[in-house]
């Protein structure tokens, strides 16, 4: 074999151990040139993830949406500020649709869940966390008429997230009726006959409602949202043990607590006056403990 043979055969052998071991590698490894611009190419990336929209809609006449809601914390009324841009934008375009057509009145029902504690003055959360959102539409020229709180159990799409209730409010429209005068005079005369009254142990200032008295209270704050001259007297009384000045001195004192917790739970302190009173106005005898007990009280009556 002469030398140009025998070099031109290494040169083929060091060749095809080149390319031998390039085609076993990427059999073995079962990647490809090719296939790596494929799977760049062909790679699916997932959707971004999104939350359901805030829908505002009043059949094909108005419609409003936003990807931000009115978040509350565990267990409170008063919905998270400062509002989201979207949310605000929302808002004064329902607002504006609302003032435009007198007609329509809009359902704002507040949600609650059932392990949460209800620490205002309303039969639960969600009517609560209503009225503070009627708040700000008010703010924005809404008449009062035309928005009607409602509370609702949270459905199950509804819940917390970090301790914070998402979107916890909804909204509906209706045609607004002409029952509304008829639904505040039998507001005024239940409340006038008999008003919303909280009972005092002797010496004690403690407010602790009753489902009743919370009913009286939303009531209350019906009334006053929808009659615009109207307001409360928050009246205290005592019995007629011990001292007359000093006896006074406190049914004013309890008053003003009793005013003091209602306008800290949201009612509008503007609308308040408090009186004390004393031993003077008994509705019990006080020669009994129990009279005594019942003359020992707060009234608070619409004005």
């Amino acid at each position: 074999m002469n030398k140009t043979l025998f070099y031109f055969l290494l040169i083929c052998l060091i060749l095809w151990l080149i390319f031998g071991a390039i085609f076993f590698k990427n059999r073995i490894c079962g990647v490809s040139p090719s296939s790596n611009d494929e799977e760049k190419t062909t790679a699916v990336v997932p959707p971004p993830v999104t939350k359901d929209a805030l829908l505002i809609q009043d059949g094909t006449a108005f419609k409003t949406s936003t990807t931000n809601y009115f978040d509350f914390n565990k267990s409170s009324y008063s919905y998270l500020t400062p509002l989201a841009a979207g949310l605000t934008t929302s808002l004064g375009a329902t607002a504006t649709y609302l003032k435009a057509n007198p007609d329509r009145s809009m359902v704002i029902t507040g949600h609650y869940k059932e392990e949460e504690i209800n620490e205002s003055v309303f039969p639960n959360l969600g009517i609560a966390r209503a009225n503070e959102v009627k708040k700000a539409l008010s703010d924005l020229g809404v008449p009062a008429q035309q928005l009607i709180p409602m509370g609702s159990l949270a459905a199950a799409g509804v819940g917390f997230k970090d301790g914070v209730l998402i979107n916890g409010a909804s909204f509906s429209f209706k045609e607004t009726t002409d029952d509304l005068a008829e639904r505040l005079a039998a507001i005024k005369t239940r409340l006038d006959a008999n008003p919303l009254t909280v009972y005092f142990p002797t010496g004690e200032q403690v407010v602790n409602l009753t489902d009743a008295q919370r009913t009286d209270i939303a009531d209350l704050v019906f009334y006053l949202d929808n009659v615009a001259d109207s307001n409360l007297e928050v009246g205290g009384h005592t019995d007629d043990t011990g001292d007359l000045a000093i006896n006074t001195r406190l049914s004013r004192k309890r008053a003003e607590f009793v005013r003091d917790y209602l306008t800290s739970n949201g009612l509008d302190a503007s609308r308040f006056s408090a009186q004390g009173y004393g031993p003077d106005a008994p509705i019990a005898d006080n020669s009994t403990s129990a009279g005594r007990a019942k003359n020992r009280r707060v009234e608070v009556r619409l004005k």
